[in-house]
């Protein structure tokens, strides 16, 4: 009977375990790192691939993948407006999203974006879909809710 008991308790706690387990993995689970698509305001058509990594003690950065369409002349664009060490870099391999810290399971903050565009940098927000296939990118000066925000979608 004791023998029983010690059982089900032991079995009941590694249950326990592997739904708290389940759970933390669903609740971090949020995945950042990856290929991203990233879109033209204008034109809603394919611009660039993001690739977005972390980078060290889960900070996350992003970096241009790829241009597209994917061109000799896209290739060879350079930032003649970024600011700081990436002005006149290759847009291609450019660091355009830096310090991006996990807030929540799906929540990104206190990092920046640097639209190679206007080379202007601004704080940046990143939200990730509950699927984990889009991201809403949100560049701005001061609060977040009155920023400018992109939809990216995950390459798989």
């Amino acid at each position: 009977m004791e023998g029983d008991r010690n059982v089900t308790v032991v079995y009941r706690a590694a249950t326990v375990l592997m739904l708290l387990s389940a759970f933390s993995t669903f609740a971090w689970g949020g995945e950042l790192t990856g290929l991203w698509e990233e879109y033209n305001d204008d034109t809603g058509k394919p611009e660039a691939l993001i690739r977005i990594e972390n980078a060290h003690d889960d900070i996350f950065e992003g970096r241009i993948e790829k241009l597209l369409p994917d061109t000799a002349e896209n290739a060879a664009t350079i930032c003649k407006v970024c600011p700081g060490d990436l002005r006149n870099r290759p847009l291609l391999g450019l660091r355009i999203l830096s310090g991006m810290k996990r807030k929540s399971a799906l929540v990104f903050d206190d990092g920046e974006i640097v639209d190679p565009d206007d080379g202007k940098t601004y704080r940046c927000q990143i939200k990730l879909s509950e699927d984990g296939n889009t991201l809403k990118v949100t560049g701005y000066i001061g609060v977040s809710w009155i920023g400018q925000s992109e939809i990216w979608r995950r390459i798989k």
